[in-house]
Protein backbone atom coordinates (compact mmCIF):
# COMPACT_ATOMS: atom_id res chain seq x y z
CA UNK A 1 0.00 0.00 0.00
CA UNK A 2 1.43 3.07 -0.78
CA UNK A 3 2.92 5.47 2.50
CA UNK A 4 0.25 8.09 2.00
CA UNK A 5 0.17 8.49 5.47
CA UNK A 6 3.63 9.42 5.57
CA UNK A 7 4.12 11.97 2.76
CA UNK A 8 1.16 13.54 3.69
CA UNK A 9 2.15 13.69 7.77
CA UNK A 10 5.68 14.83 6.78
CA UNK A 11 4.74 17.71 4.51
CA UNK A 12 2.08 18.33 7.05
CA UNK A 13 4.64 19.03 10.21
CA UNK A 14 7.18 20.85 7.42
CA UNK A 15 4.28 22.96 7.00
CA UNK A 16 3.49 23.95 10.39
CA UNK A 17 7.43 24.18 11.48
CA UNK A 18 7.77 26.35 8.56
CA UNK A 19 4.58 28.48 10.05
CA UNK A 20 5.34 28.78 13.64
CA UNK A 21 9.29 29.73 12.72
CA UNK A 22 7.70 32.89 10.42
CA UNK A 23 5.66 33.67 13.76
CA UNK A 24 8.69 33.26 15.48
CA UNK A 25 10.54 35.72 13.45
CA UNK A 26 7.57 38.40 13.00
CA UNK A 27 7.22 38.43 16.94
CA UNK A 28 10.42 38.92 17.60
CA UNK A 29 10.98 41.84 15.54
CA UNK A 30 7.45 43.47 16.64
CA UNK A 31 6.24 43.71 13.67
CA UNK A 32 2.22 42.64 13.97
CA UNK A 33 -0.27 45.38 14.25
CA UNK A 34 -2.30 44.50 16.98
CA UNK A 35 -5.61 45.83 16.11
CA UNK A 36 -5.78 43.94 13.24
CA UNK A 37 -3.44 40.89 13.19
CA UNK A 38 -4.62 39.11 16.38
CA UNK A 39 -8.46 40.10 16.15
CA UNK A 40 -9.43 37.10 17.76
CA UNK A 41 -7.46 37.75 21.04
CA UNK A 42 -9.52 38.39 24.04
CA UNK A 43 -10.31 42.55 24.82
CA UNK A 44 -8.37 41.74 28.02
CA UNK A 45 -5.44 40.05 26.31
CA UNK A 46 -5.08 42.70 23.86
CA UNK A 47 -5.52 46.00 26.18
CA UNK A 48 -2.62 44.79 27.84
CA UNK A 49 -0.49 43.66 24.59
CA UNK A 50 -1.11 47.07 23.39
CA UNK A 51 0.11 48.06 26.93
CA UNK A 52 3.33 46.30 26.76
CA UNK A 53 4.18 45.16 23.52
CA UNK A 54 7.38 45.44 23.89
CA UNK A 55 7.58 42.35 26.03
CA UNK A 56 4.76 40.41 26.63
CA UNK A 57 3.93 37.35 28.16
CA UNK A 58 2.40 34.86 26.61
CA UNK A 59 -1.58 33.85 27.74
CA UNK A 60 -1.39 30.71 30.09
CA UNK A 61 -4.09 28.07 29.86
CA UNK A 62 -3.14 26.36 32.97
CA UNK A 63 -0.44 25.66 35.55
CA UNK A 64 -0.23 21.52 37.22
CA UNK A 65 1.85 20.84 39.76
CA UNK A 66 3.32 17.82 40.64
CA UNK A 67 6.42 15.88 43.00
CA UNK A 68 8.82 18.13 41.64
CA UNK A 69 8.04 20.48 38.37
CA UNK A 70 4.92 22.65 37.70
CA UNK A 71 4.11 21.67 33.96
CA UNK A 72 2.59 25.16 32.22
CA UNK A 73 0.34 25.21 29.17
CA UNK A 74 1.40 28.11 27.44
CA UNK A 75 -0.18 29.40 24.02
CA UNK A 76 2.45 31.10 22.63
CA UNK A 77 3.99 32.08 19.29
CA UNK A 78 6.88 30.85 20.17
CA UNK A 79 8.55 27.86 18.84
CA UNK A 80 10.13 24.39 20.57
CA UNK A 81 13.36 25.39 22.37
CA UNK A 82 12.60 29.27 22.81
CA UNK A 83 13.69 30.52 26.02
CA UNK A 84 11.91 31.64 28.68
CA UNK A 85 11.70 31.97 32.28
CA UNK A 86 8.86 30.93 35.17
CA UNK A 87 8.04 33.60 37.60
CA UNK A 88 6.92 32.37 40.65
CA UNK A 89 4.15 34.54 42.79
CA UNK A 90 2.34 34.28 46.09
CA UNK A 91 -0.84 34.41 47.29
CA UNK A 92 -0.39 38.37 47.93
CA UNK A 93 0.99 38.81 44.17
CA UNK A 94 4.34 39.11 45.32
CA UNK A 95 6.70 37.61 43.38
CA UNK A 96 8.52 35.34 46.16
CA UNK A 97 11.37 33.15 44.31
CA UNK A 98 13.94 34.19 41.80
CA UNK A 99 12.81 33.37 38.31
CA UNK A 100 13.68 30.40 36.72
CA UNK A 101 15.33 29.60 32.94
CA UNK A 102 13.71 27.71 30.79
CA UNK A 103 12.14 26.61 27.73
CA UNK A 104 9.13 25.59 25.10
CA UNK A 105 9.10 21.95 25.25
CA UNK A 106 7.47 20.08 24.15
CA UNK A 107 5.29 22.28 21.87
CA UNK A 108 2.89 25.27 23.84
CA UNK A 109 4.54 23.37 26.93
CA UNK A 110 7.04 25.02 29.66
CA UNK A 111 8.47 22.79 32.58
CA UNK A 112 9.48 24.98 35.71
CA UNK A 113 10.67 23.51 38.79
CA UNK A 114 8.50 23.53 42.42
CA UNK A 115 10.05 26.29 43.98
CA UNK A 116 7.90 26.26 47.06
CA UNK A 117 4.69 25.37 48.65
CA UNK A 118 3.90 29.08 49.04
CA UNK A 119 3.29 29.62 45.01
CA UNK A 120 0.07 30.62 43.86
CA UNK A 121 0.56 31.43 40.98
CA UNK A 122 3.10 31.52 38.06
CA UNK A 123 3.58 33.20 34.84
CA UNK A 124 6.24 32.63 31.72
CA UNK A 125 8.33 35.99 30.57
CA UNK A 126 10.52 35.99 27.49
CA UNK A 127 12.71 38.17 30.32
CA UNK A 128 13.64 37.75 34.20
CA UNK A 129 12.59 41.30 35.42
CA UNK A 130 10.39 43.42 35.16
CA UNK A 131 6.32 43.60 36.48
CA UNK A 132 4.07 40.68 35.41
CA UNK A 133 0.04 42.24 35.27
CA UNK A 134 -2.20 39.41 36.45
CA UNK A 135 -3.88 38.63 33.72
CA UNK A 136 -0.38 37.03 32.40
CA UNK A 137 -0.30 34.61 35.56
CA UNK A 138 -2.42 31.61 36.29
CA UNK A 139 -3.09 29.66 39.93
CA UNK A 140 -1.33 26.47 39.94
CA UNK A 141 -3.59 23.53 40.06
CA UNK A 142 -2.58 21.12 43.04
CA UNK A 143 -3.88 17.33 42.51
CA UNK A 144 -4.90 14.82 45.14
CA UNK A 145 -2.17 12.50 44.27
CA UNK A 146 -4.08 9.99 46.67
CA UNK A 147 -7.29 9.90 43.96
CA UNK A 148 -7.04 9.19 40.02
CA UNK A 149 -9.72 8.67 37.99
CA UNK A 150 -8.79 5.36 35.41
CA UNK A 151 -10.23 7.20 32.18
CA UNK A 152 -11.12 10.26 30.83
CA UNK A 153 -11.49 11.93 27.37
CA UNK A 154 -10.10 14.96 25.86
CA UNK A 155 -11.60 16.27 22.84
CA UNK A 156 -10.56 18.37 19.92
CA UNK A 157 -11.33 22.18 20.19
CA UNK A 158 -15.19 22.74 19.27
CA UNK A 159 -15.76 25.71 16.60
CA UNK A 160 -18.19 26.77 13.61
CA UNK A 161 -21.46 27.30 13.39
CA UNK A 162 -23.16 23.65 12.30
CA UNK A 163 -25.33 22.28 15.46
CA UNK A 164 -23.26 19.60 17.47
CA UNK A 165 -25.21 19.33 20.42
CA UNK A 166 -26.86 15.62 18.93
CA UNK A 167 -23.10 14.55 18.80
CA UNK A 168 -22.16 15.73 21.61
CA UNK A 169 -24.80 14.25 23.97
CA UNK A 170 -24.17 10.57 22.20
CA UNK A 171 -20.47 10.94 22.13
CA UNK A 172 -20.68 11.57 26.02
CA UNK A 173 -23.41 8.91 26.92
CA UNK A 174 -21.70 6.15 24.68
CA UNK A 175 -17.87 7.05 26.31
CA UNK A 176 -19.77 6.62 30.14
CA UNK A 177 -21.06 3.23 28.81
CA UNK A 178 -16.95 2.31 28.22
CA UNK A 179 -16.03 3.77 31.38
CA UNK A 180 -15.34 7.30 31.24
CA UNK A 181 -15.53 9.12 34.31
CA UNK A 182 -14.68 13.02 33.29
CA UNK A 183 -14.69 15.06 29.84
CA UNK A 184 -13.02 18.00 28.89
CA UNK A 185 -14.01 20.21 25.95
CA UNK A 186 -11.85 23.13 24.25
CA UNK A 187 -14.09 25.67 23.43
CA UNK A 188 -13.08 28.40 20.86
CA UNK A 189 -16.97 29.17 19.34
CA UNK A 190 -19.84 27.32 20.54
CA UNK A 191 -23.45 28.04 19.25
CA UNK A 192 -26.22 28.59 22.51
CA UNK A 193 -27.86 25.73 22.17
CA UNK A 194 -24.81 23.57 22.22
CA UNK A 195 -23.04 25.00 24.94
CA UNK A 196 -26.57 24.89 27.06
CA UNK A 197 -26.03 21.30 27.01
CA UNK A 198 -22.49 21.03 28.02
CA UNK A 199 -23.19 23.73 30.68
CA UNK A 200 -25.78 21.05 32.32
CA UNK A 201 -23.13 18.44 32.26
CA UNK A 202 -20.69 20.63 33.56
CA UNK A 203 -22.76 22.34 36.37
CA UNK A 204 -25.78 19.94 36.42
CA UNK A 205 -23.62 16.38 36.48
CA UNK A 206 -20.31 17.41 37.18
CA UNK A 207 -18.69 15.73 34.14
CA UNK A 208 -17.51 18.16 31.85
CA UNK A 209 -15.12 20.72 32.15
CA UNK A 210 -14.86 23.73 29.78
CA UNK A 211 -11.87 25.70 29.14
CA UNK A 212 -11.48 28.27 26.76
CA UNK A 213 -9.07 27.85 24.06
CA UNK A 214 -7.52 31.35 22.84
CA UNK A 215 -8.12 32.19 19.29
CA UNK A 216 -4.98 33.69 18.85
CA UNK A 217 -3.69 30.90 16.25
CA UNK A 218 -4.79 31.23 12.70
CA UNK A 219 -5.37 27.39 11.55
CA UNK A 220 -7.62 24.35 13.30
CA UNK A 221 -4.13 22.26 14.03
CA UNK A 222 -2.07 24.79 15.70
CA UNK A 223 -5.44 25.04 18.20
CA UNK A 224 -5.76 21.39 18.66
CA UNK A 225 -2.40 20.91 19.43
CA UNK A 226 -2.46 23.72 22.02
CA UNK A 227 -5.68 21.97 23.49
CA UNK A 228 -4.00 18.51 23.50
CA UNK A 229 -1.15 19.94 25.34
CA UNK A 230 -3.06 21.39 28.00
CA UNK A 231 -5.13 18.27 28.42
CA UNK A 232 -2.70 15.46 28.85
CA UNK A 233 -0.78 17.91 31.26
CA UNK A 234 -4.55 18.15 33.13
CA UNK A 235 -4.25 14.32 33.17
CA UNK A 236 -1.05 13.56 33.89
CA UNK A 237 -1.69 13.36 37.90
CA UNK A 238 -5.44 13.05 37.55
CA UNK A 239 -6.00 10.24 35.44
CA UNK A 240 -4.32 6.63 34.16
CA UNK A 241 -5.97 6.64 30.85
CA UNK A 242 -7.39 9.29 28.32
CA UNK A 243 -8.76 8.99 25.20
CA UNK A 244 -8.14 11.71 22.47
CA UNK A 245 -10.58 11.95 20.14
CA UNK A 246 -13.35 14.13 18.05
CA UNK A 247 -16.49 14.30 18.72
CA UNK A 248 -18.02 12.83 15.72
CA UNK A 249 -15.63 9.25 16.68
CA UNK A 250 -16.96 6.56 18.69
CA UNK A 251 -13.55 3.99 19.83
CA UNK A 252 -15.10 0.73 19.87
CA UNK A 253 -14.45 -2.72 21.28
CA UNK A 254 -16.14 -5.44 18.76
CA UNK A 255 -15.94 -7.89 21.55
CA UNK A 256 -20.41 -7.62 22.25
CA UNK A 257 -20.14 -6.96 26.04
CA UNK A 258 -16.52 -5.67 26.20
CA UNK A 259 -16.15 -2.05 27.41
CA UNK A 260 -12.32 0.09 26.62
CA UNK A 261 -12.19 0.01 30.46
CA UNK A 262 -11.78 -3.69 30.52
CA UNK A 263 -9.95 -4.03 28.18
CA UNK A 264 -7.20 -1.96 29.04
CA UNK A 265 -7.11 -3.13 32.62
CA UNK A 266 -7.48 -6.77 31.29
CA UNK A 267 -5.50 -6.71 28.14
CA UNK A 268 -2.54 -4.02 28.12
CA UNK A 269 0.51 -4.68 29.75
CA UNK A 270 3.03 -2.57 31.84
CA UNK A 271 5.30 -2.03 28.12
CA UNK A 272 2.83 0.01 26.42
CA UNK A 273 2.13 3.81 27.00
CA UNK A 274 -0.61 3.81 24.50
CA UNK A 275 -3.36 2.17 22.61
CA UNK A 276 -3.82 2.97 18.71
CA UNK A 277 -7.32 2.65 17.24
CA UNK A 278 -8.02 2.06 13.44
CA UNK A 279 -10.17 4.43 11.76
CA UNK A 280 -13.63 3.33 10.05
CA UNK A 281 -15.28 6.15 8.48
CA UNK A 282 -19.10 6.06 8.50
CA UNK A 283 -20.44 8.12 5.74
CA UNK A 284 -23.08 11.07 6.91
CA UNK A 285 -25.03 12.76 4.32
CA UNK A 286 -27.05 15.44 6.13
CA UNK A 287 -26.09 17.77 9.25
CA UNK A 288 -27.50 17.33 12.23
CA UNK A 289 -31.19 18.84 13.58
CA UNK A 290 -30.93 22.34 14.91
CA UNK A 291 -32.50 21.42 18.25
CA UNK A 292 -34.17 18.88 20.15
CA UNK A 293 -37.97 18.51 18.85
CA UNK A 294 -38.66 15.01 20.47
CA UNK A 295 -37.80 11.60 21.23
CA UNK A 296 -38.97 10.16 17.62
CA UNK A 297 -36.48 12.97 16.42
CA UNK A 298 -33.52 11.32 18.24
CA UNK A 299 -34.42 7.89 17.52
CA UNK A 300 -34.30 9.05 13.86
CA UNK A 301 -31.47 11.09 14.05
CA UNK A 302 -28.90 9.53 16.38
CA UNK A 303 -25.92 9.19 13.59
CA UNK A 304 -24.96 5.69 16.00
CA UNK A 305 -28.88 4.45 14.77
CA UNK A 306 -29.02 6.09 11.41
CA UNK A 307 -26.01 6.00 9.24
CA UNK A 308 -24.19 2.50 8.55
CA UNK A 309 -22.12 2.76 5.08
CA UNK A 310 -18.59 2.13 6.36
CA UNK A 311 -15.11 1.79 4.90
CA UNK A 312 -12.61 -0.67 5.98
CA UNK A 313 -9.95 0.03 8.45
CA UNK A 314 -7.16 2.36 7.51
CA UNK A 315 -4.62 0.40 8.52
CA UNK A 316 -0.79 -0.19 8.22
CA UNK A 317 -0.11 3.41 7.08
CA UNK A 318 3.45 3.97 8.14
CA UNK A 319 5.78 1.89 10.62
CA UNK A 320 2.93 -0.60 10.78
CA UNK A 321 0.71 2.23 12.54
CA UNK A 322 -2.57 3.12 11.45
CA UNK A 323 -3.85 6.04 9.32
CA UNK A 324 -5.34 8.57 10.90
CA UNK A 325 -5.50 6.51 13.68
CA UNK A 326 -6.59 8.35 17.36
CA UNK A 327 -5.25 7.44 20.58
CA UNK A 328 -5.39 5.90 24.37
CA UNK A 329 -3.11 7.20 26.32
CA UNK A 330 -1.27 5.98 29.80
CA UNK A 331 -0.71 9.74 31.26
CA UNK A 332 2.51 9.41 32.91
CA UNK A 333 4.10 7.40 30.34
CA UNK A 334 3.82 9.60 27.59
CA UNK A 335 5.53 12.99 27.34
CA UNK A 336 4.18 14.70 24.37
CA UNK A 337 0.66 14.02 22.65
CA UNK A 338 0.10 14.85 18.55
CA UNK A 339 -3.22 14.95 17.52
CA UNK A 340 -2.74 11.63 15.82
CA UNK A 341 -0.14 10.09 17.12
CA UNK A 342 2.51 10.14 20.60
CA UNK A 343 5.29 12.56 19.72
CA UNK A 344 7.41 10.98 22.47
CA UNK A 345 6.86 8.72 25.13
CA UNK A 346 9.01 8.77 28.62
CA UNK A 347 11.59 5.93 29.41
CA UNK A 348 11.00 3.87 26.26
CA UNK A 349 7.31 3.20 26.21
CA UNK A 350 5.94 1.92 22.94
CA UNK A 351 2.38 1.51 21.70
CA UNK A 352 0.45 -1.03 21.51
CA UNK A 353 -1.34 -0.76 17.82
CA UNK A 354 -4.89 -2.58 18.08
CA UNK A 355 -6.13 -5.00 15.32
CA UNK A 356 -9.18 -3.38 14.17
CA UNK A 357 -11.03 -6.91 14.71
CA UNK A 358 -10.40 -6.21 18.36
CA UNK A 359 -11.68 -2.42 18.59
CA UNK A 360 -12.07 0.79 15.73
CA UNK A 361 -12.98 3.89 15.35
CA UNK A 362 -16.64 4.59 14.31
CA UNK A 363 -15.92 7.67 12.52
CA UNK A 364 -19.12 9.65 11.65
CA UNK A 365 -17.94 11.69 9.11
CA UNK A 366 -20.18 14.59 7.64
CA UNK A 367 -19.39 14.26 3.60
CA UNK A 368 -19.90 17.36 2.49
CA UNK A 369 -18.50 19.47 5.34
CA UNK A 370 -16.12 21.25 4.37
CA UNK A 371 -16.15 19.41 1.09
CA UNK A 372 -14.57 16.65 3.18
CA UNK A 373 -15.63 14.04 0.21
CA UNK A 374 -14.14 16.09 -2.58
CA UNK A 375 -10.94 16.74 -0.71
CA UNK A 376 -10.37 12.99 0.56
CA UNK A 377 -12.36 10.78 -2.16
CA UNK A 378 -8.92 9.68 -3.74
CA UNK A 379 -7.37 8.49 -0.47
CA UNK A 380 -10.73 7.23 1.00
CA UNK A 381 -11.78 4.94 -1.81
CA UNK A 382 -8.58 2.88 -1.37
CA UNK A 383 -10.43 1.67 1.72
CA UNK A 384 -13.43 -0.29 -0.26
CA UNK A 385 -15.42 -2.38 -0.19
CA UNK A 386 -17.72 -0.02 1.89
CA UNK A 387 -20.19 -1.98 3.78
CA UNK A 388 -23.03 -1.81 6.00
CA UNK A 389 -21.96 -1.91 10.16
CA UNK A 390 -24.31 -1.36 13.28
CA UNK A 391 -23.41 0.21 16.47
CA UNK A 392 -23.49 -2.33 19.49
CA UNK A 393 -26.75 -3.59 19.85
CA UNK A 394 -25.78 -4.79 23.45
CA UNK A 395 -24.91 -1.18 24.69
CA UNK A 396 -26.96 0.64 21.84
CA UNK A 397 -30.34 -0.02 23.82
CA UNK A 398 -29.00 1.77 26.68
CA UNK A 399 -27.60 4.51 25.11
CA UNK A 400 -30.64 5.88 23.69
CA UNK A 401 -31.81 5.62 27.06
CA UNK A 402 -29.51 7.53 28.70
CA UNK A 403 -29.37 10.15 25.59
CA UNK A 404 -33.11 10.69 25.80
CA UNK A 405 -32.84 11.00 29.60
CA UNK A 406 -30.44 14.13 29.37
CA UNK A 407 -32.48 15.44 26.55
CA UNK A 408 -35.29 15.63 28.35
CA UNK A 409 -33.35 17.27 31.61
CA UNK A 410 -31.73 19.51 29.82
CA UNK A 411 -34.33 20.47 26.75
CA UNK A 412 -37.51 19.10 28.12
CA UNK A 413 -38.73 22.20 29.30
CA UNK A 414 -37.57 24.71 26.57
CA UNK A 415 -40.18 22.48 24.07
Amino acid sequence: MPDICSTRSKISILLFLAFLAILSVLYSIQVFDYDSTISGISSIYLENVRKFKESYPPMLIGAYESENRISVSVAALKPIGFTVYCRYFDKNGTEHEKPMKAFIYPLFVVICDKKSAETHRVAITDGSIGDVPEQFQVVVTRWNENYKRFLTHCSAPIFGKEPKWLHLVEMIEHYKLQGVSKFYFYVREIELNDMFLLKHYAIKREEVELIDIPSIYFDAVSQQLLAIADCHLRNRLSANWTIFSDIDERLVMTEEKETIREFLQESISEKYGAVMFAQRWIFKYEKLPEKFINYQQIMEEMPTRKWSLTTQPAVNCTDGKHCWGKMIINNQKVLQMLVHDVGEYENGYVPFILDPEVGYIRHYRDMNLGKWWERNRGAIERYQPFINTTYSPYFGSQLLSNVLQVLHEVYGNLR
